[in-house]
């Protein structure tokens, strides 16, 4: 029994595409889709399109993750923030704009699910992990780390959500992260995904790698007016693609407090996080 896992694909069509291919020709038994298909990226109707045809007619299973909850919460409305808090979310509320009308459906999906083996046994799902959809598991964790994010529910996991791709075993259990379809942040810029195999020897994994036309991504960038009206930190997002490493969680780290406080203003921090990525 073989599972595809593919998770954080971020609007990003031709990685999507890339990587449709190739499930096409792997034909797994089942396909999980681990959250984040929408938000940081040029294409989220198309994305988001094509995802739901294969739920809806090819037995995809599918979750939310923290960026569905992220456009959710955007397409509430944003009056009641800040100015620089406005301009910071305004690449979420140009995503929940052109996906009004599925936005019902994406609420109800899921935060967890369970895929069961021929044993009984079964690869449990989440986006970042059982204590909550941006509690990421990440290589460098000790065991007990892990294990605190781990629940009863399955024999394997399967998450995703750092955008880092890994495979290691926690006592009895193999833990995979699946990594990045559209924004991987391990430095390699191809598509990640996870393919989870069960035999009656027990779980497996591997990583798969996927090389798209990035170029056809940026095109979009520019096409869809997401450069021009998604607001300032799409400029890190653009980067976040160039460079296959994360930018928008170092700046929240780095320099939202200054902005928050008006020590400096949202374009210089920007400036300054372009200037020093590191």
């Amino acid at each position: 029994m073989r599972i595809a896992v593919i998770s954080d694909i971020h609007a990003n069509l031709p990685a999507f595409e890339a990587v449709l291919n190739h499930l096409d020709a792997l034909a797994p038994d089942v396909v999980v889709v681990g959250g984040d298909v929408i938000n940081r990226g040029a294409q989220p109707l198309e994305v988001l399109d094509s995802v739901l045809d294969r739920v809806r007619h090819h037995g995809w299973r599918i979750l939310k993750g923290n960026h569905e909850d992220y456009v959710l919460k955007a397409s509430r409305g944003t009056a009641h923030l800040a100015a620089w808090e406005r301009e910071v979310c305004a690449h979420t509320v140009w995503t929940a704009r052109r996906i009004a009308d599925r936005l019902p459906e994406i609420a109800a999906w899921p935060d967890m699910l369970e895929v069961k083996a021929p044993d009984g046994s079964s690869l449990a799902c989440y986006h970042a992990s059982k204590t909550g959809n941006r509690a990421g598991l990440y290589r460098f964790m000790e065991d007990h780390e892990i294990e605190s994010h781990l629940d009863s529910a399955g024999s394997a996991w399967c998450v995703g959500h750092t955008h880092v791709p890994f495979i290691r075993r926690v006592r009895d259990r193999l833990v995979v992260n699946a990594g990045a379809v559209g924004m991987p942040f391990d430095g390699i810029p191809d598509a990640s995904m996870a393919l989870v195999e069960w035999t009656p020897a027990g779980w497996e994994a591997e990583i798969i790698r996927i090389p798209y036309d990035r170029a056809l991504t940026m095109e979009a960038f520019h096409r869809t007016g997401y450069i021009r009206d998604g607001g300032l930190m799409v400029r890190l997002i653009v980067h976040e693609l160039e460079t296959a490493s994360p930018m928008l969680g170092k700046w929240h780290v780095r320099y939202e407090k200054s902005v928050a406080s008006g020590a400096m203003t949202l374009a210089e921090s920007v400036e300054l996080m372009l200037e020093k990525p590191d």
